[in-house]
């Protein structure tokens, strides 16, 4: 897990230079966050996944979890 780390912390400057810039020319993005319903958590092997679509984009439908109109009701 540290060489894993020290690689992508090795990588953060061209990340930040041409890969983290597209952000604004795609029309979708997804980041892989680390969870935060763990508290203290030191393994990450939960992530937390958040998909970012840009609207109004030709044939692209949006994305739902749930239903559209669902009540979800959660309980940590």
């Amino acid at each position: 897990l540290k060489s894993i780390k020290a690689s992508i912390e090795a990588r953060k400057l061209d990340f930040d230079a041409y890969v983290d810039l597209q952000k604004q020319y795609a029309d979708v993005v997804i980041e892989v966050l680390p969870t935060q319903l763990i508290p203290d958590d030191n393994e990450r092997k939960v992530p937390r996944v958040r998909l970012v679509m840009k609207e109004g984009v030709k044939y692209f439908s949006p994305v739902y979890l749930f239903d559209e109109g669902s009540t979800v009701s959660w309980i940590p």
